[in-house]
Formats: C-alpha cells, structure tokens, sequence
C-alpha cells in the first residue's frame, strides 16, 4: 500500500533544485520573530492568579456581549515560546516543534508540545508538558519518549482534575499508524496519573470541549491515506462525564462515513451544532472540507452538503465570540484549491494530484468566520504561519480577549512549500486575539 508521502518524494526528487532554489527566496514580512514577550508575559501575570480554569464556554459572556455589535480584531505580538523561552534545564526540545495544546488549571497555565528531529514519525519523537504561573518561569510537568511517535497533545479540564490525551503511533515516516490512546490525569500538583487507554484501537482524537456540563469529543479511524479503493475514514461524535468512559452523542457515534479526518466544532448561542471537517481523502462529495450544523435538539445528526468546499482547512480549530462563529486553520496560498483534480478521473488519481499539489506549495495559518445563513468558511485575516504550521490551540481570557498557541517554520520564508518546512525547523509561540468594539464613523 502506498501512502501520500511515498508519493511526495518521488516527486521531490525530480524537483528538487527548483524547490530548494524556490523555498531559499526570502521576502519581507511584517510579522518578524521578537524575543520581546513582554506584552503577554504581562498579560498572563495579570489574567493567571484570577482563573482557576480558561472561561471557554462562550454562553458564560453571552448576556454581556450586545447581539448585533460589531467588533475588530487586534493581534498581540508573537511571544516565541518553544524553544526560545527560558525552559527548564531538562525540557530539551528538538528541532522540529509542532503539535500544541494549551490550557488553564489552577492559576496555571499548562502547554503539551510533540518534538523530534523532523515533522515526521521516528523513535526520537517525543512530548512534553510544562507548566507557569505568571508566563515567565516555567516548571516541566511531564515527558514522554515511547521509541515512536507521539501526536495529537489534548490538555482539558473535566470535573476538577487535569486530563491530558496524546496518541502513540509508528516509527516509519511514510505511515499514519495510530495505535492507541493514552489519557493521564493530574490534580494540578505536578503529579500525574498512570496511563490509561481510551476509545478504541487506531481512533485518533481532534477537538474536545466543555459544554453544557459534558465534554463533547470528534474523533475519527480508518485507512487514512490509502490511495486506492474508496475511503473509508469513520467520524465520531462523543461524550464524557468523567473523560475516560465515551459514549455516543445521539444513537451511533458515527457521524459520518467517507473521506473525514480532522473535524472542528463549536455551539452557537442557541445551541446548535457547527463544524468544518477536513476532507482529505475524498469521497461522493468531492475534496476539501464541509461546513455541517446539526440541531441543538438532535446533536448526534448531522447535516452535510452534498457537495464539498474544494478549500481544505486543515487541522481546524473553533472558537464562538457572541453571535460569530470562528475557525483557525491552515491557509493553501495561490488560485488553486487543495481539490483541484477533475473529478472524472479515478479517486487514486485525484487523491495523487490533490496530495502532491497540496504539500509543494505554500502555507499560512489563518482566521476565517463561519458564515451562517450561507454556511461557508470566509477568510478573515492571515495569522503567523509559514512553510510547515498551523496546529492552533485556542483558550479564552475574558469576554474579548483568546489566547492561541500555534508553531510554524520561519516567518520570513513565506513562500517555502509545506513539505520541504516539515523537514526543517519549527517554533512554537503565543498568541493574543483581541476583539475589541469598533470605533463608530462619523
């Protein structure tokens, strides 16, 4: 069986003095690597002692935010986290720093990162997780070296205690071989449980969140990047009350059955469901991604076009701010879409060209909103992302204020392709969004 990267190289073997001549052009950038965090540093010292756990749970602002108010979107400075803070002796991150997450627990913020020589599966790709009070001295929680890949970080407050998800996989660069889900648990002391597994055998988890008392889970398993044959990737959909037992939202977990992956979502403030899904393998709908909504009253049912977005946001996050809708996610730059093969032609054969297309040309990290009444995605503004990014973890602050945390290559190497910045070096930082109300015209 081949899969998508077995591709990829055969095909950067050919272009390989063009790419590297391509991917070395450098080009003016008004978002530049700082080493001056001062302005989140002073943000966090000021926001941790207040918050025992992030507010993320919109509702809680929704009878302070006017329905109808218009708001603008203001960027903090990048604060360069991993590897550039000042870690302790004994968090030694690698080379290539990618997945992320974040969260708040007990006045604390706590961030997971994966780490290795590259972007891809190997024995020395590890994880770690540590931890700070006021954004500036920084306390390593845990690590986990297995001699194989490690992804997908998840840190999560459920019931009081600090529940943190990864994955173990394979050590072949050319395989996605998920294998099983660990979750450990901490009372915020800075001692963590025994692993425990969860879900089922080759389940990936995504996005997790903490609404309306439960936590809700989209995850997903199957032959993901085979390319013969049609896909046969499962969406799921599920609920924890005490994050290791999970169970279905609705009648069956399934939500959908195709070419599915990673899959964002998020409530509105009636409480109907939205979500965009990464549609890499293809399926009947095309390439790309869906916008689906399912009803506050029927959640585990959900609705899809029969038609896809040939856009493809991959690794999507959501976030609600009032009556908006947002996702981050990573930005194809130039005309064509990720779903560009004719549909005609043999799904291998779209799945070949859409892949090869995808991973030699560039990439940004981007905020788009979720348009409601016509249920597409609409880019809003370019966040810092170049060559190999965007794996966005979002928390919220206050009522306008979400901290995110994302990794990508350097900035300055805004047209480098996504493959070529995943043999190379990544960064990790922080990052404020501000919504603030917008000055009225005269």
């Amino acid at each position: 069986m081949l899969f998508i990267r077995d591709i990829v190289f055969t095909l950067t073997i050919q272009l390989i003095g063009f790419t590297l001549f391509f991917s070395s052009c450098k080009t003016a950038d008004n978002l530049t690597e700082s080493d001056d965090p001062l302005e989140l540093q002073a943000i966090l010292s000021e926001y941790l002692p207040k918050l025992k756990e992030s507010p993320d749970d919109p509702a809680l602002f929704d009878d302070e935010l006017q329905k109808g108010a218009k708001f603008c979107i203001e960027l903090s400075e990048p604060y360069w986290l991993i590897p550039q803070a000042d870690l302790p002796f004994d968090v030694i991150p690698r080379k290539s720093n990618n997945n992320v997450s974040i969260t708040i627990f007990k006045n604390r913020l706590y961030v997971a990162f994966r780490t290795g020589k590259i972007h891809f599966a190997s024995k020395k790709t590890g994880m770690y997780i540590i931890s700070t009070d006021d954004g500036k001295k920084w306390k390593k929680e845990m690590e986990l070296f297995f001699g194989r890949d490690i992804r997908e970080p998840m840190l999560i407050p459920i019931k009081g205690k600090l529940f943190f998800y990864c994955f173990a996989g394979g050590t072949r660069m050319t395989a996605f071989e998920p294998e099983f889900i660990n979750v450990y648990s901490s009372n915020g002391d800075g001692n963590w449980s025994e692993p425990e597994k969860v879900l089922t055998k080759g389940e990936v988890h995504w996005s997790m969140k903490n609404r309306f008392g439960k936590t809700y889970l989209s995850s997903y398993s199957g032959t993901h990047y085979a390319v013969k044959g049609e896909s046969d990737v499962s969406l799921f959909f599920k609920q924890t009350d005490n994050g290791v037992d999970w169970k279905p939202v609705g009648d069956s977990s399934c939500v959908y059955y195709g070419g599915v992956s990673e899959t964002a979502f998020e409530f509105d403030s009636e409480g109907n469901l939205w979500g965009v899904t990464r549609l890499e393998d293809g399926d009947q709908t095309g390439f790309g991604s869906h916008v689906i909504f399912a009803n506050k009253d029927d959640l585990g049912n959900w609705e899809f076009p029969k038609e896809a977005d040939p856009r493809c946001f991959m690794s999507p996050k959501m976030f609600r701010h009032g009556d908006e809708l947002y996702l981050i996610g990573r930005r194809q730059k130039g005309k064509k879409p990720f779903g560009k093969a004719k549909k005609t032609r043999s799904m291998g054969f779209q799945r070949l060209v859409n892949w090869a297309g995808y991973s030699l040309t560039s990439k940004t990290t981007a905020l788009f909103r979720i348009n409601k009444e016509a249920r597409k995605v609409e880019w809003v503004m370019d966040l810092p992302g170049a060559g190999d990014t965007a794996f966005p973890s979002i928390i919220r602050l206050d009522k306008n204020r979400f901290l995110i945390a994302n990794y990508t290559s350097k900035l300055k190497r805004k047209r480098k392709p996504w493959l070529f910045g995943q043999f190379g070096r990544t960064s990790i930082y922080l990052q404020l969004i501000n919504f603030k109300p917008c000055e009225t015209q005269n």
